[in-house]
């Protein structure tokens, strides 16, 4: 079964004498006002000059961090090379004649034997003693 579209009823038809025809008036709402798109605008430009911002303290924060790398990479280089310098003294020096050489050369003479001190009345025993004598009045 089919469905059929309802149709409004005919309406009787009226004498001709007057015009029958008369608009159907009805309430028109007021025209919406137009949203500015100056805020909108407003909040894009803001985005964008923040991202621009903020990328180039990124961009600026990085190129003092490499200087600041780079600085430290040739102190770096300088404490290496003077670390090695020194440890090739301490080589130099650590071997027995070396250090015999450098000690006389500071005006030290070898010690004949073992002296001991003895903290309680400063005394000396050994050799050493001999040495360091007293002057007398």
């Amino acid at each position: 079964m089919s469905a059929m579209p309802l149709r409004a009823p005919a309406r009787p038809a009226r004498p001709s004498a007057q015009p029958s025809w008369r608009p159907r008036l009805r309430l028109v709402r007021a025209p919406a006002q137009a949203r500015s798109r100056l805020p909108f605008l407003l909040l894009c430009t803001a985005i964008l000059g923040g991202a621009m911002l903020g990328a180039l303290a990124l961009n600026t924060l990085m190129a003092t961090t490499a200087y600041t790398i780079s600085e430290r990479q040739v102190e770096l280089a300088q404490l290496t090379q003077t670390e090695q310098i020194l440890s090739d003294r301490f080589v130099e020096m650590s071997s027995p004649t070396q250090l015999a050489v450098a000690a006389t050369g500071l005006g030290m003479v070898p010690a004949e034997g073992l002296s001991y001190i003895h903290l309680e009345d400063g005394s000396i025993t050994g050799p050493a003693a001999e040495l360091v004598a007293e002057p007398e009045d």
